[in-house]
């Protein structure tokens, strides 16, 4: 791995939120599944999942960006989401799994991509680190 990689590889890792689990929690919260995506094919990883708290079922717009902010995608609607782990509140199926392949659509070289998808008034922002 060349220095200027790894160095771009810690700053986004300092970018990105930790987050306390890989699951909504029972109050109905959105995460994104991965940060670092690897996608050559080996089914693990190879993806970037945003798991999004809908129970309104309102109109989600869901993008991915360079870090000059150009936009590289829109993410597509992977399937309605009882959640994996299951979710404990999501009798109405309120949660949707968004995703963004990295190799569709001509292929996303390695580096830090930004996501940022909206519900209703509700904005999130964050950082996907992808390895080639």
């Amino acid at each position: 791995m060349n220095r200027a990689f790894a160095i771009l590889l810690a700053a986004a890792a300092l970018l990105a939120p930790i987050r306390a689990a890989s699951s909504p929690s029972a109050l109905g919260q959105s995460v994104a599944m991965t940060r670092m995506v690897t996608p050559n094919g080996d089914g693990r990883n190879d993806i970037f999942i945003f798991r999004c708290y809908n129970p309104r079922d309102a109109a989600i717009e869901a993008k991915i960006f360079d870090v000059s902010g150009r936009e590289v995608s829109n993410m597509r609607l992977k399937q309605r989401s009882n959640g994996a782990p299951p979710v404990t509140d999501n009798v109405s199926g309120a949660y949707y799994d968004l995703e963004w392949n990295p190799n569709s659509g001509g292929r996303a070289a390695g580096g830090v991509y930004l996501y940022q998808v909206r519900v209703e008034t509700k904005v999130y922002k964050g950082t996907i680190t992808v390895i080639r």
